[in-house]
């Protein structure tokens, strides 16, 4: 990328970053650290469609059924294992997926996108 490219996407960068500071309470924080962290496997939609998943070799699970497949209730402590790593998934072979450890602020992010992940559940 030349230099007036990356100063001109870092201008408009920061444009967008002020803009959003105004409406801090519109933004669905569980939705930007999923976007961020679990969308390029999970997919934007959360149902395993995401832009890397044609080339795993097993394909993400659909995120939006995991109350579906528990008998209507969403497993909080069994997602939250899974994200930071105490529950191994096969299909994530040797923790393809971060591990997201145990910083307060780490954890600030999991419970944000687990709480996202429960507010999508289909029926």
């Amino acid at each position: 990328m030349t230099k007036p490219v990356a100063k001109w996407l870092l201008v408009a960068t920061m444009i967008v970053g002020f803009s959003a500071a105004g409406r801090t309470q519109a933004i669905d924080a569980g939705k930007t650290a999923y976007l961020s962290s679990c969308a390029p496997c999970h997919g934007e939609d959360a149902r395993g469609n995401g832009v890397l998943s044609p080339v795993l070799k097993v394909p993400p699970a659909d995120l939006t059924t995991l109350a579906r497949r528990n008998d209507g209730v969403f497993p909080i402590a069994a997602v939250n294992e899974i994200i930071d790593g105490r529950t191994l998934i096969a299909a994530h072979g040797t923790r393809e997926m971060p591990i997201w450890g145990f910083d307060v602020m780490v954890r600030s992010r999991m419970a944000e996108i687990i709480d996202y992940l429960n507010r999508i559940q289909r029926k």
